[in-house]
């Protein structure tokens, strides 16, 4: 993939005026209406919405000299627009020097999380409440088991702890949360925090999925069990009426339909570990990447996973594991905070 030069970037800047929206004389640029291209536009997701490509190029270019020591270890790569689920977004891509994996800078924003009520088999842990994010990065893919065994020798960790193999492009698994802790930390990078995790998943939408509130629009989407499931999955009712082509097995990352932010795989592929233990909702975050006090020792995952049904895919599911659990449906997707 090219890299988006730095004169482009400048570009769009110089024919801005004091970094405000370019364009015509109505104001707008290309059909946006007229925004100052300032680096508080990531902290509202709705209208960062309404960024085109010079918008988000001048933002990504903003973010350089906003986070240099952060962003020291990104390279600029692009500007792309997704849409899944009735949201739009462009979004910049930066490429990971030490693991190679491609991340999108997501703005923050207010957004519910956890499920309605009414949502279809929604557990009583997912009680709807409010969180403010800061824009952050996030790896389009869960991470590779090539992105692993870069980074795992010199954290002192098995470069290959995989069940499935057949290519480095497959999601590394059978990691320990303890494991991701510290392949994150030798990467210069984080696991995201679990009100992240959500807000990445959702990427603007309120369904239960963020495709939409059918589970059938997740074929196509997620990796998760079908009919090509083993009889005792099927029998547990682990598996949905369709055929996603893996049957028991993991799938290269990046081969189903990505979100709205760009992400592949949040609904299905591997389980994905994230920085906090299971906490109760109803204690506020103590500051914007979304912690809440009181960690406790367990660990949450989300996500689902090539052996679950639609039901653990839901972009609300939570569920806790050991710290020390680690399987061959449990992967992680590394993030990164940029604090405003």
């Amino acid at each position: 993939m090219p890299s988006l030069s730095t004169p482009t970037v400048l570009t769009v800047l110089l024919a801005c005026a004091s970094l405000t929206a370019c364009g015509d004389p109505s104001g707008s640029v290309q059909g946006t209406p007229q925004l100052d291209i300032t680096l508080d536009l990531l902290k509202d997701r709705s209208a960062y919405a309404q960024l085109n490509k010079a918008g988000v190029e001048a933002l990504a270019l903003q973010a350089q000299t906003k986070w240099p020591a952060e962003l020291d270890n990104f390279e600029l790569r692009s500007v792309e627009k997704f849409s899944a689920g009735g949201e739009s977004h462009w979004l910049s891509i930066w490429s990971h020097h030490k693991t190679e994996l491609e991340f999108v800078l997501v703005p923050g924003g207010r957004f519910q999380m956890g499920s309605p009520s009414e949502e279809w088999s929604r557990k009583g842990i997912e009680q709807q409440n409010w969180v403010e994010l800061d824009p952050f990065l996030v790896s389009r893919t869960e991470c590779t088991q090539a992105a692993w065994s870069a980074v795992a020798a010199s954290a002192q960790l098995n470069t290959s702890p995989s069940k499935f193999h057949g290519s480095s492009d497959l999601p590394v698994e059978t990691v320990s949360p303890e494991e991701a802790d510290r392949w994150c930390q030798a990467a210069g990078l984080s696991l995201p925090t679990e009100a992240q995790w959500e807000y990445a998943c959702r990427a603007g939408t309120t369904t239960t999925w963020s495709m939409s509130g059918d589970k059938s629009d997740l074929s196509g989407c997620a990796n998760l069990g079908s009919l090509e499931s083993p009889q005792e999955r099927i029998d547990l009712g682990l598996f949905e009426s369709w055929s996603d082509g893996y049957g028991h097995l993991t799938s290269k990352v990046g081969t189903f339909k990505p979100n709205a932010f760009g992400l592949f795989d949040v609904h299905g592929n591997v389980s994905e570990w994230v920085r906090d233990g299971l906490s109760d909702y109803l204690e506020q975050p103590t500051d914007r990447l979304g912690l809440r006090p009181g960690q406790p020792a367990n660990r949450v995952y989300r996500g689902g996973n090539f052996g679950s049904n639609a039901n653990g895919a839901r972009s609300a599911f939570r569920w806790r594991s050991d710290p020390d659990d680690s399987s061959e449906y449990m992967g992680l997707r590394p993030s990164l905070d940029l604090p405003l």
